[in-house]
Protein backbone atom coordinates (compact mmCIF):
# COMPACT_ATOMS: atom_id res chain seq x y z
CA UNK A 1 0.00 0.00 0.00
CA UNK A 2 1.44 3.45 -0.74
CA UNK A 3 2.41 5.89 1.86
CA UNK A 4 -0.56 8.18 1.02
CA UNK A 5 -2.89 5.77 1.49
CA UNK A 6 -1.79 4.06 4.41
CA UNK A 7 -1.49 7.72 6.27
CA UNK A 8 -5.52 8.58 5.48
CA UNK A 9 -6.35 5.04 6.75
CA UNK A 10 -4.70 5.69 9.76
CA UNK A 11 -6.34 8.71 10.63
CA UNK A 12 -9.95 7.79 9.39
CA UNK A 13 -9.11 4.79 11.68
CA UNK A 14 -8.44 7.26 14.60
CA UNK A 15 -11.82 9.64 14.09
CA UNK A 16 -13.73 6.35 13.51
CA UNK A 17 -12.72 5.10 16.71
CA UNK A 18 -13.24 8.18 17.93
CA UNK A 19 -17.13 8.57 16.93
CA UNK A 20 -17.26 4.61 18.34
CA UNK A 21 -16.83 6.48 21.76
CA UNK A 22 -13.45 4.06 22.62
CA UNK A 23 -12.27 4.36 26.16
CA UNK A 24 -9.33 6.57 26.91
CA UNK A 25 -7.77 10.19 27.20
CA UNK A 26 -6.42 9.93 23.51
CA UNK A 27 -9.88 9.45 21.63
CA UNK A 28 -11.63 11.96 23.66
CA UNK A 29 -8.78 14.51 22.85
CA UNK A 30 -7.67 13.87 19.23
CA UNK A 31 -6.30 15.81 17.64
CA UNK A 32 -5.80 18.57 20.19
CA UNK A 33 -2.51 18.15 21.82
CA UNK A 34 -2.05 14.40 21.18
CA UNK A 35 0.54 15.20 17.90
CA UNK A 36 3.39 13.47 19.89
CA UNK A 37 1.37 10.49 21.30
CA UNK A 38 -0.40 10.40 17.36
CA UNK A 39 3.18 10.39 15.74
CA UNK A 40 4.85 7.63 17.73
CA UNK A 41 1.18 5.30 16.63
CA UNK A 42 1.26 6.10 13.39
CA UNK A 43 5.62 5.35 13.34
CA UNK A 44 4.64 2.17 14.64
CA UNK A 45 1.83 1.44 11.88
CA UNK A 46 4.11 2.46 9.25
CA UNK A 47 6.83 0.58 10.51
CA UNK A 48 4.93 -2.19 10.71
CA UNK A 49 4.13 -1.55 6.59
CA UNK A 50 7.20 -2.22 5.94
CA UNK A 51 8.15 1.87 5.83
CA UNK A 52 11.06 3.43 7.22
CA UNK A 53 13.65 4.77 8.13
CA UNK A 54 11.35 7.39 10.10
CA UNK A 55 12.20 10.71 11.96
CA UNK A 56 10.37 11.80 14.97
CA UNK A 57 9.91 15.86 15.11
CA UNK A 58 9.17 18.01 18.09
CA UNK A 59 9.19 21.89 18.00
CA UNK A 60 8.01 24.85 20.14
CA UNK A 61 6.21 27.67 18.44
CA UNK A 62 7.10 31.21 20.57
CA UNK A 63 5.12 33.96 19.89
CA UNK A 64 5.79 37.66 21.01
CA UNK A 65 3.93 36.86 24.21
CA UNK A 66 6.33 35.20 26.60
CA UNK A 67 2.95 33.15 27.65
CA UNK A 68 2.85 32.33 23.55
CA UNK A 69 4.34 29.23 23.18
CA UNK A 70 2.91 25.54 21.59
CA UNK A 71 4.66 22.02 20.74
CA UNK A 72 3.98 20.09 18.33
CA UNK A 73 5.31 17.01 16.56
CA UNK A 74 5.05 14.88 13.32
CA UNK A 75 6.98 12.45 11.57
CA UNK A 76 9.52 12.94 8.23
CA UNK A 77 9.77 10.32 5.76
CA UNK A 78 12.14 11.08 2.57
CA UNK A 79 12.55 14.56 3.04
CA UNK A 80 8.39 14.90 3.58
CA UNK A 81 6.71 16.39 6.87
CA UNK A 82 3.57 13.60 7.49
CA UNK A 83 1.33 15.25 9.95
CA UNK A 84 -2.13 14.32 11.00
CA UNK A 85 -2.60 16.39 13.97
CA UNK A 86 -1.77 19.71 12.48
CA UNK A 87 -5.29 20.83 12.47
CA UNK A 88 -5.17 20.91 16.43
CA UNK A 89 -4.14 24.49 14.98
CA UNK A 90 -7.45 25.31 12.85
CA UNK A 91 -8.50 27.94 15.28
CA UNK A 92 -5.12 29.56 16.41
CA UNK A 93 -4.72 33.06 15.38
CA UNK A 94 -2.24 33.39 12.09
CA UNK A 95 0.33 32.64 11.97
CA UNK A 96 -0.34 29.73 13.47
CA UNK A 97 -3.26 28.49 11.82
CA UNK A 98 -3.01 25.20 9.31
CA UNK A 99 -6.23 23.17 8.81
CA UNK A 100 -5.23 20.13 7.07
CA UNK A 101 -5.80 17.24 8.58
CA UNK A 102 -3.67 14.77 6.72
CA UNK A 103 -0.31 16.74 5.53
CA UNK A 104 1.83 14.91 3.46
CA UNK A 105 4.57 16.87 1.65
CA UNK A 106 7.87 19.36 2.36
CA UNK A 107 8.18 21.39 5.12
CA UNK A 108 5.66 23.57 5.28
CA UNK A 109 5.45 27.52 6.18
CA UNK A 110 3.53 26.20 9.26
CA UNK A 111 6.31 23.84 10.36
CA UNK A 112 8.77 25.72 10.44
CA UNK A 113 7.19 28.08 12.56
CA UNK A 114 8.22 25.84 15.07
CA UNK A 115 12.02 25.88 16.22
CA UNK A 116 13.37 22.07 16.44
CA UNK A 117 16.53 21.77 18.34
CA UNK A 118 18.55 18.62 17.74
CA UNK A 119 17.50 17.16 20.54
CA UNK A 120 13.75 17.45 19.09
CA UNK A 121 14.70 15.06 15.90
CA UNK A 122 15.39 11.23 16.02
CA UNK A 123 14.81 8.11 14.41
CA UNK A 124 11.65 6.65 15.09
CA UNK A 125 12.06 2.54 15.82
CA UNK A 126 8.53 1.68 16.86
CA UNK A 127 6.57 1.72 20.32
CA UNK A 128 9.16 0.78 22.78
CA UNK A 129 8.36 -0.96 26.15
CA UNK A 130 10.75 1.48 27.82
CA UNK A 131 8.66 4.30 27.14
CA UNK A 132 6.27 5.64 30.29
CA UNK A 133 3.43 5.92 28.71
CA UNK A 134 4.03 2.91 26.29
CA UNK A 135 1.41 0.45 27.55
CA UNK A 136 -1.35 3.06 27.15
CA UNK A 137 -0.13 4.07 23.66
CA UNK A 138 0.08 -0.08 23.01
CA UNK A 139 -3.40 -0.36 24.41
CA UNK A 140 -4.70 2.59 21.87
CA UNK A 141 -2.36 1.35 18.88
CA UNK A 142 -4.45 -2.08 18.84
CA UNK A 143 -7.94 -0.22 19.43
CA UNK A 144 -6.85 1.72 16.04
CA UNK A 145 -5.68 -1.33 14.03
CA UNK A 146 -9.20 -2.94 14.70
CA UNK A 147 -10.91 -0.22 12.88
CA UNK A 148 -8.35 -0.69 9.88
CA UNK A 149 -10.06 -1.97 6.88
Amino acid sequence: MELETLVRNFRKAIEDAQTNYEPGSFFRKFPTRQCGHTSDMLAQYLIDNGIGPITYVSGTYYGDDPEDSWHHAWLVLDGLVIDITGDQFRYHPAPLTFNIPVYIGPTAEFHRLFEVTPAGCSAHHGLERHWIHYHDLRSWYETILKYLV
